[in-house]
């Protein structure tokens, strides 16, 4: 089920970052804020890199959501979003190597 109110947000946010004085701007904002991991999921699955990168700028999630977008991204084998996620992991946190010696 789509989530016509998030779609909504992602248009009005997307459309008006010039214009952030605007109270529906605002508005949208704050929503997008408490629903980032349903907005990413969104936009994920279109495999809009370019608006994930957007949201990701703006400091909204962390770590743990992260590796949470990085995983339904592999679920749903949308490649372009893994790629582009796991290079943002690596950008932001790294990767903790591993010692296999023996």
């Amino acid at each position: 089920m789509r989530d016509l109110k998030l779609y909504q947000a992602l248009e009005i946010w997307f459309g008006g970052q010039q214009e952030n004085q605007d109270a529906k701007y605002q508005e949208a904002e704050k929503y997008l804020r408490l629903c980032i991991r349903p907005a990413m999921e969104i936009l994920l699955e279109e495999e809009d890199t370019e608006r994930m990168q957007c949201l990701e700028e703006q400091g909204w999630f962390g770590r743990k959501e992260l590796d949470g977008f990085i995983h339904s991204a592999s679920e749903k084998e949308k490649l372009r979003s893994l790629i582009w996620l796991l290079h943002l992991k690596n950008e932001k946190y790294g990767y903790t190597g591993k010692d296999f010696s023996l």
